[in-house]
């Protein structure tokens, strides 16, 4: 007695390397967003840590040491910029990975099939103008041949 696989050829290429290789990009740039996030994060922490102000014996405690608003400001904001372009980055190649999207044809692509566009060759260029819309763009291209003159 013999059994027979049916397997279709999308599972067959979930097993090729092609594949394999694609989904360890994904995850690659997944964890490397995340390190930048952790990184980002502990030197944050750091830097909070070592501006607070712990009197030693017979110090005034009202009284904190003197810094500078601007080193302030520009160190916040260099925190603030990394946690936030890292938590993004995260957010942007997490869902990349669990989409199995590599590159930003592929993005289209699947945007397109989730709006209900069957066609994935989908092109803007070939559709046919309106009457309208022919006028607004020959009169932007006027415009444009006049100020180049």
């Amino acid at each position: 007695m013999t059994t027979e696989l049916q397997l279709t050829t999308k599972q067959i290429s979930v097993f090729s390397e092609e594949y394999k290789q694609r989904r360890k990009q994904q995850m690659m740039r997944f964890f490397g967003a995340t390190v930048f996030t952790l990184i980002s994060a502990r030197l944050a922490f750091r830097g909070v840590q070592s501006r607070k102000y712990v009197p030693h014996m017979f110090q005034l405690n009202n009284k904190p040491p003197l810094y500078s608003f601007q080193g302030e400001a520009v160190s916040a904001l260099a925190f603030g910029t990394g946690l936030s372009t890292g938590s993004f980055g995260m957010l942007v190649f997490g869902s990349c990975w669990l989409a199995d999207i590599s590159s930003l044809a592929e993005f289209t692509i699947k945007v397109r099939k989730l709006m209900g566009d069957p066609s994935s060759a989908y092109d803007m260029a070939d559709q046919p103008i309106d009457p309208e819309t022919q006028k607004v763009a020959k009169a932007l291209e006027d415009l444009l041949e006049s100020a180049k003159r």
